[in-house]
């Protein structure tokens, strides 16, 4: 079928060579989706219809794992069979690409390109690594678009290598990779030990950076009144946790976590940096066709600008479960459920456990004075009443009491009010606000139940302008939803949040802090954003005393 005889190559180069091919299309398939998740992501977006879907950030984790694996054994077994040589850049295959004949400068250009593969795939995994292991050290704008690109680059590189190998040989070059020899068995068998106690160690060291935080007892525990000045918090350890990836915060957000208890109660406090106290949460407004709720993307779950600050905080049995263990990525990750809104993924959990979820939100349970107690579990089945499918993401049950959105039927065009102020004038306040999300507002972005009523033509004498809230507070959560009683307080660019919470709630929907049985912790900012909160991988590990 060809004119030239195809060669035969050693059985761990090709072995090392399929390995890592499909190695890379797992983490690019992985990383991509990861990217396409991005407001300013271009290119990843449009690959979207064949990027996988799921669990990717573990996935991806995984992919960097078998990918440092095959640069160490590649590496280890060049030197223990002898065959640097392979891949040398020295002085001949310098002047060959000067002055050789075409064959040799072509023989010396793939040698060139094989390191710059080298130099991708090191950067590649260096900067992946920081980014997993050392969050914080580097901008993450800056990081997360220097791997970006990294990736983008190591595309470019496989066609480039394709076409330099049939540039060399045709079709018959290519089909050595298919061809092996029994060769350099000692070599490969060093080689894979060697790669695999330099997993074992990164392995180590990945859960070496599972941080500790001890809850210990007290006599007298902290006033749970939004500020960080009790003796308490003076004596109680604490935990930086820094967090990446959040929209309005490009930097990222630095997480400062301490937790306390009294034998009966757990009390914590959380404190994060924000220039802006944001309340604008999805005002209503009038216009000369009805009442709008201001908003730009509040219909596909990804508002931005007119949305409350927000903090959550969440716990799990395992490490593996508190981070990404639950956040499957995608337009549509579950198979026979609704695509999730937006179509940027949903959380649940796949072994039918439950992560406790804390959702405080500044506007609506900040005028409660609780935190949203919340939870992820096992996919739940479309609700017909509800708009919004939310994989296994949902509220503790309760028994009364709460908040309510101030419309009959959300729509991104006219909606109608479910109740009005009795007296305007009680919202002078808001009638005045800068509807500039980098500006703070102090403004009351909430009505209580016995300061409005009923919605009614007659009663709906607003001029067009009028500004009025969309949140209507009933009372505190009762029953399992209301278990975390908590307040904050922003001052000087710096939000300050209070919790407790007894120690073991006795619900199936919450999870017991516990001598002998630690909690896994992980932390989320939102900076005036409904979905695109901060993160992090690592979680921290909370253990009583």
């Amino acid at each position: 079928m060809f004119s030239k005889k195809i060669q035969k190559t050693d059985f761990a180069t090709i072995c090392l060579h399929w390995a890592l091919f499909i190695t890379l299309i797992f983490s690019l398939l992985t990383g991509f989706r990861i990217a396409a998740d991005s407001p300013d992501a271009g290119w990843e977006k449009m690959l979207g219809f064949m990027l996988l879907q799921g669990n990717v950030i573990q996935w991806h984790s995984w992919a960097a794992m078998a990918l440092g694996f095959i640069i160490v054994a590649y590496l280890t077994f060049l030197v223990r069979a002898r065959l640097s040589q392979r891949v040398a850049v020295d002085t001949v295959q310098r002047q060959k690409l000067k002055s050789g004949t075409r064959k040799e400068k072509l023989k010396a250009f793939n040698i060139l390109i094989y390191w710059i593969a080298f130099a991708l795939l090191a950067a590649s995994v260096v900067s992946g690594l920081v980014l997993y292991l050392y969050p914080g050290v580097l901008p993450f704008w800056l990081l997360s678009q220097v791997h970006r690109v990294l990736a983008w680059l190591v595309v470019a590189y496989v066609v480039v290598h394709v076409v330099a190998q049939l540039a060399l040989g045709g079709i018959p070059q290519i089909l050595k990779i298919l061809n092996p020899a029994s060769a350099y068995g000692a070599a490969a068998i060093s080689a894979i030990v060697v790669a695999g106690a330099a997993m074992a160690g990164i392995y180590g060291l990945d859960q070496n950076m599972i941080e500790d935080l001890r809850v210990q007892k007290i006599a007298t525990p902290p006033v749970v009144d939004g500020k960080s000045n009790d003796r308490a918090w003076e004596e109680a350890q604490s935990v930086q946790i820094s967090t990446g990836r959040g929209v309005n915060s490009p930097e990222g957000e630095m997480v400062t976590v301490r937790m306390t208890h009294d034998g009966e109660k757990l009390y914590a406090l959380f404190e994060w940096p924000d220039p802006t106290r944001s309340r604008k949460h999805l005002p209503l407004k009038k216009t000369k066709a009805g009442w709008k709720v201001v908003q730009n993307e509040f219909g596909i779950q990804d508002e931005d600008t007119f949305y409350e600050d927000k903090f959550g905080v969440m716990f799990a049995d395992t490490p593996q479960l508190a981070g990404a263990g639950t956040s499957h990525l995608g337009p549509k990750p579950i198979a026979n459920k609704p695509a999730p809104a937006g179509g940027r993924g949903l959380h649940y959990t796949t072994d039918g456990s439950i992560v406790d979820v804390w959702h405080w939100k500044s506007v609506r349970t900040g005028a409660l004075n609780q935190i949203d107690d919340n939870y992820f579990g096992p996919p739940m089945d479309p609700d017909p009443k509800k708009s919004r499918y939310t994989g296994g993401y949902t509220q503790d049950p309760k028994t009364g009491g709460g908040y309510t959105m101030n419309w009959e039927k959300y729509s991104d065009g006219v909606i109608t009010p479910k109740r009005l102020p009795k007296e305007i004038s009680q919202l002078n306040d808001i009638q005045k606000i800068s509807f500039d999300p980098n500006k703070s507002d102090s403004a009351r972005f909430v009505m209580q139940m016995s300061e409005t009523m009923p919605y009614s033509k007659v009663a709906d004498t607003y001029p067009v302008g009028t500004i009025i809230p969309s949140v209507i507070i009933k009372s505190p959560h009762q029953g399992d939803r209301g278990q975390v009683f908590a307040k904050a307080e922003w001052k000087e660019g710096r939000w300050t949040l209070e919790a407790q919470r007894k120690l073991d709630t006795k619900s199936k929907y919450d999870l017991a802090l516990q001598k002998d049985k630690p909690l896994y912790m992980w932390v989320a900012v939102f900076n005036h954003t409904q979905t695109r909160h901060s993160q992090h991988l690592h979680p921290v590990r909370v253990v009583m005393q």
